[in-house]
């Protein structure tokens, strides 16, 4: 995931890569952590953001587009959903 998250989010392309099927990897990763595959996409895709939210200038604008979202819109709607804040909220509170 390291190697990709900021091109793919979905869990097809990574089962993919494992040779897996999407429902068997999506089985054992929650059989394991307790949590879904697409938890662990969100929560490392979410780390990222909030890292570069914190830690550089760049405008949400360009941090949606490092992290290949569609739209900066796209990227503030997820971003909430996930921490219940914008990303220009969170920036502020830093």
């Amino acid at each position: 995931m390291r190697a990709h998250f900021k091109q793919h989010r979905g869990l097809d392309f990574y089962a993919s890569k494992l040779c897996l099927t999407p429902k068997y990897m999506s089985t054992i990763i929650k059989q394991t952590s307790g949590k879904t595959a697409g938890d662990w996409i969100d929560d490392y895709i979410l780390l990222e953001a909030k890292a570069l939210l914190k830690s550089t200038n760049m405008t949400i604008q360009q941090i949606s587009d490092e992290l290949n979202f569609p739209s900066q819109s796209f990227f503030g709607k997820y971003f909430k959903r996930l921490t219940g804040v914008s990303p220009k909220e969170y920036r502020k509170s830093q």
